[in-house]
């Protein structure tokens, strides 16, 4: 846990590290309960509540330099935020689900069963088209309060921070790899 600890407190350091220049929902098959809410070592701590409130605080810091935001943009932003945050993280969940039941049925070898693969691989694909959905919905809520080139740059902010953390995330599962790597 410390580890992940001093992980996340890299990345929101690292939030503004780097200028931005510089680089419907269906019914989807869900994987057993156990596997949708796989353990996370760090979940639901107030270590954790503070850190991601530090991050998103950071992040904000960014965006709204980055973008140049006015008041009212960043508020609007924000809002927008909230609004598909909780579709984004159920989607999410449910990818990470599919997947999982996805692995542990491959595992099987020749005795997987072939119909529920194809079905797994189904609702996959559903699944990415409901995220591309609330993608497009996002954007043209954002279209009525940021430039195409804020929104542009906004997607580039957003992407970039998402690769710090799939790094971090992948350090993390390395043996002997810790947070020393951050300081690289």
């Amino acid at each position: 846990m410390r580890r992940l600890t001093s992980g996340i407190a890299a990345v929101i350091v690292l939030a503004g590290a780097a200028p931005l220049g510089a680089q419907q929902q269906r019914p989807l098959r869900q994987a057993p309960p156990a596997q949708q809410n796989a353990p996370d070592s760090f979940a639901a701590t107030p270590e954790r509540a503070q850190l991601e409130a530090q991050l998103r605080q950071r992040m904000g810091q960014v965006v709204r330099r980055q973008l140049q935001l006015s008041d009212a943009q960043f508020r609007q932003l924000s809002a927008v935020n909230r609004r598909y945050d909780e579709r984004r993280t159920q989607l999410l969940q449910q990818e990470r689900g599919i997947r999982t039941a996805l692995r542990a049925e491959l595992t099987r070898g020749a005795q997987a069963d072939q119909g529920r693969v194809g079905g797994l691989l189904d609702d996959l694909m559903r699944l990415q088209q409901d995220r591309l959905d609330l993608l497009r919905q996002e954007q043209r809520d954002m279209s009525t309060f940021l430039t195409p080139v804020q929104r542009a740059k906004y997607a580039a902010l957003e992407e970039q921070m998402r690769r710090r953390i799939n790094e971090f995330r992948r350090r993390e599962l390395e043996p002997g790899d810790g947070p020393a790597a951050w300081e690289r």
